[in-house]
């Protein structure tokens, strides 16, 4: 059967309608349309769908043979080289259907991911797990059901250190650089008030037993107004005995170790009760 110029050809027996070739949702649609009955979009793929915070990544769609009750080895899996395909064995309660496509869900999409990320990425994806709407006992349950799946040493970890009140992935890589490793447990996006009563401000991340706050300066804090905004707000902190510290992106994703060196050398002078407390 012939397809005209308006198709677009996305791998063997699979097109897509032209205008909906940058559609994700569209392009996982014909995928499975064109696949076995037991194919369900994973990975990467089913975490751009689900909207997750996530490092680039390659645009290739993954896609997974997922037979109930049979074992990994033994699934078939599509040859076609335009997809990345996998075999995984998923629960019933690991799919969900999207606009009638079967989709890992977040929670079992990011137990997942576990084996690709490192553990701040995994934990900013988790952050935006429960910022979408499920529960931490469902993120709990799913690893739990992972037992001796591959990168699951990790996600026990990354869960210990999720948090729904993270407003961004490059806060809640700052939250993982400044815990040091657990240790110590920020406030997120909370107030924090004068000596003498009153709203001060609402920090990244703060620690009022050190009276410290960390902030994420994105490329909205370059602008003047915001720039003068944050120079008055930071001469207000000062008076008020709080040492605010903000990083920038090459300090976030790319020197995070230096975060840590920070608050562990801010807190040894102001809180050193709070080092080895864990």
């Amino acid at each position: 059967m012939g397809h005209d110029s308006t198709e677009v050809r996305l791998a063997r027996a699979c097109w897509i309608a032209a205008t909906d070739v940058d559609d994700l949702a569209a392009r996982c649609a014909a995928v499975i349309a064109s696949s076995g009955p037991d194919t369900v979009i994973v990975s990467w793929t089913a975490a751009r769908l689900h909207k997750l915070w996530l490092p680039e990544c390659a645009d290739r769609i993954e896609i997974a043979s997922a037979i109930p009750s049979a074992q990994s080895e033994y699934m078939p899996r599509t040859r076609r080289p335009e997809f990345l395909s996998r075999r995984l064995e998923l629960d019933a309660d690991d799919v969900m259907i999207i606009d009638a496509v079967p989709v890992t869900t977040p929670e079992r999409t990011w137990r997942d991911l576990a084996t690709r990320l490192g553990l701040a990425a995994l934990v900013a994806a988790g952050d935006s797990v429960l910022r979408s709407g499920v529960g931490r006992d469902d993120m709990i349950a799913c690893v739990a059901r992972g037992k001796r799946a591959r990168g699951i040493r990790r996600a026990r970890e990354a869960i210990e250190l999720l948090d729904a009140r993270s407003r961004s992935r490059p806060e809640s890589h700052l939250r993982v650089a400044a815990s040091l490793g657990g240790e110590v447990a920020f406030a997120v996006n909370e107030p924090i008030y004068r000596d003498s009563g009153g709203w001060l401000a609402e920090p990244d991340l703060s620690l009022p037993a050190a009276k410290l706050l960390l902030e994420y300066q994105g490329d909205a804090h370059a602008e003047l107004a915001r720039m003068r905004k944050d120079l008055t707000r930071f001469a207000d902190l000062r008076r008020e005995g709080w040492l605010a510290l903000p990083y920038g992106p090459a300090e976030v994703f790319g020197r995070p170790w230096q975060i840590e060196a920070d608050v562990r050398r801010v807190l040894r002078v102001r809180a050193p009760h709070l080092l080895g407390a864990r």
